[in-house]
């Protein structure tokens, strides 16, 4: 494994730890460079298998804690957004 795709594994890992711990501004302070490591690093690494297939189950794993923590939001935003609305009628009359 070159150190480029070393590199890519270790900012991945990072960033797997800080999506679980709801560190989302370290998160995304990192996304940018880990995606323009990706570009430079995966053209040349086509053949290391093993560490692909590492790469490919660290990205499935971010995509779940990511989609998680959206959905989370989704339902707290509209739990929010039904109390204020409950408020609104309430006060109205």
């Amino acid at each position: 494994m070159s150190g480029g795709l070393e590199q890519v594994m270790a900012l991945s890992r990072g960033m797997l730890d800080m999506a679980e711990q709801g560190d989302w501004e370290r998160f995304a302070a990192i996304q940018d460079e880990r995606e323009r490591l990706l570009e430079q690093v995966l053209p040349a690494e086509r053949n290391d298998e093993p560490a692909l297939r590492a790469l490919i189950d660290y990205n499935r794993r971010l995509c779940e804690v990511v989609e998680r923590e959206r959905d989370k939001v989704a339902q707290e935003w509209q739990a929010a957004h039904g109390r204020s609305q409950a408020i609104a009628a309430y006060t109205s009359h």
